[in-house]
């Protein structure tokens, strides 16, 4: 697709400048009649700052937070398409981490855009700097030391630092930032061609939990307005993305350690194959009967990750997991999401193991389940079951075994 692309080429016919006042007032007619979540004067303002804030610009490195979710790649996309269309300069697309989980991987083939690595990519000292789905000095992203974001969008908590950015738009309200871009590219104008239209439809839905967790009216809107421009044959191949084995792995190793108390899950995973996957995991443990919260751990190298998963609509999880991490990382997020990273370098694996122990203590506390009796989500001792019976209500047969079905069943 041609939406984003960094091969250096400008838009042709587009001027680097900002509106004037009288185009800013009829921006809202600009692209017909109005439908939900339309442009408007306001989102036409913050278009026009935002392209202010890059007047003296070249070259824009859009940059996510490490280890990039969905709604973080289609809105570095989004943001690259509206930067090179409106300001014609030349945008490079950039994470630190890796994209490890299968899902994240077919979106960006899906995309057709090239991302690249911080640490290997080159940045210019000249070239401006947009974050997107995060924000400054939070311990997550990878903006080199010592700059200052000329942009940042993102739909988390405000941090402080973001006001040194020229132009910032956080809106914690909003449950994607995919939603914020594409008013943007509402308020410019900008039709996203079908790939883009896609990642940012499965974007919101991803970081939504399918409009289900923390949600607001402009997801609704935005996911309204992109569903007829998208494939959902695509979306379908993202959803369904095919896993290594060492997946089903993961998997098994997780439901083994897995410990729930009293509808709290705590999972304390070993090494982690990528960086993600202990969200992952903490995802697929959500949908167990009776779990109302679950914490996730894992090391990548020199870093144990934690991510937290509630179904409590006001259950400031964020702030709980910046309670228990303190001063031994960095950690944030949602109502009801959060992360954490805790640096291991210099750390034995006895220590490791204890520190992960006392982290999960202090969870539990929060969570009024420090004297609860732990308990594993299976039982591997079968023969436990009474005679007659087996697990999911089924009927036995040939002393207990389930009979091999007829031909034709």
């Amino acid at each position: 697709m041609d939406e984003v692309r960094d091969d250096g080429q400008r838009a042709e016919g587009r001027e680097t400048r900002s509106p004037s006042p009288e185009a800013l007032e009829g921006a809202a007619d600009a692209a017909g009649p109005m439908e939900p979540g339309e442009t408007t004067v306001d989102q036409a303002l913050r278009l026009a700052e935002l392209l202010g804030a890059l007047e003296e610009a070249g070259d824009v490195l859009v940059l996510t937070h490490d280890n990039p979710d969905p709604d973080a790649i289609a809105s570095a996309a989004a943001l690259a398409f509206l930067l090179r269309e409106e300001a014609g300069v030349t945008t490079t697309l950039a994470f630190g981490g890796i994209v490890g989980r299968a899902e994240n991987r077919a979106l960006i083939a899906e995309l057709g855009v090239d991302f690249h690595r911080m640490g290997i990519l080159e940045v210019a000292p000249g070239t401006a700097v947009a974050l997107v789905d995060t924000q400054p000095r939070t311990g997550n992203n990878s903006l080199p030391e010592g700059r200052i974001a000329s942009i940042v969008i993102d739909h988390h908590p405000v941090r402080p630092e973001a006001a040194a950015t020229t132009f910032s738009d956080v809106r914690p309200a909003y449950g994607a930032s995919c939603s914020i871009l594409v008013e943007y590219l509402r308020a410019a104008g900008l039709e996203p061609e079908r790939p883009l239209a896609t990642a940012l439809f499965y974007g919101i839905q991803s970081e939504t939990m399918d409009l289900g967790r923390e949600v607001s009216g402009p997801d609704v809107e935005a996911s309204l307005y992109l569903y007829p421009r998208s494939d959902p044959a695509a979306i379908s191949r993202i959803r369904h993305a095919r896993v290594p084995p060492t997946y089903l792995q993961s998997v098994h190793e997780a439901i083994e350690r897995a410990r729930l108390y009293d509808g709290v899950m705590c999972v304390p995973m070993g090494r982690l194959d990528y960086p993600d996957l202990g969200a992952e995991l903490a995802d697929m443990f959500m949908r167990v009967d009776g779990v109302e919260w679950t914490i996730a751990s894992g090391r990548y190298h020199d870093e144990l990750l934690l991510s937290v998963r509630t179904y409590e609509q006001q259950a400031h999880a964020g702030d709980m997991v910046r309670r228990v991490i303190r001063d031994r990382g960095s950690a944030g997020g949602h109502g009801m999401l959060a992360g954490a990273q805790v640096p291991l370098r210099g750390r034995s694996d006895a220590e490791v193991d204890q520190l992960v122990e006392t982290l999960f203590e202090e969870f539990r506390a929060e969570l009024g389940v420090a004297d609860r009796e732990a308990r594993p989500i299976i039982d591997a001792d079968l023969s436990a079951i009474p005679p007659g019976e087996e697990p999911g209500g089924g009927e036995p047969a040939d002393g207990g075994r389930r009979a091999a079905p007829e031909p034709g069943e």
